[in-house]
């Protein structure tokens, strides 16, 4: 599990969690958790960007999806997917190899 995404969890429930990026959204703030805070990856999420994962349930910015294939899936939540593949020598079925 990511660091990030473990720290995430550890502070703030996902309910909590869910309601201040949905009022983020209201306000017409950028959604938590955005590349774009934390590096260049992301030019930068607008305002209700954002999509729930349907691993953990909690709703991250858009630049946090995973793959084309698994765009419900948050990254942290994909990593975790991955490595329990790998670790079990099976392949993701749609995955780039």
């Amino acid at each position: 599990m990511s660091n990030q995404h473990h720290d995430r969890k550890a502070g703030m429930n996902k309910t909590l969690w869910n309601l201040l990026q949905r009022g983020r959204g209201i306000l017409q703030l950028q959604p938590m958790g955005c590349h774009s805070q934390t590096n260049g990856f992301c030019a930068g999420c607008e305002p209700g960007q954002y999509y729930q994962c349907q691993t953990c349930g909690y709703l991250q910015p858009w630049c946090k999806g995973a793959l084309d294939t698994y765009e419900d899936i948050c990254d942290d939540c994909w990593a975790i997917a991955e490595q329990m593949h790998q670790a079990a020598d099976i392949p993701i079925e749609g995955a780039a190899e």
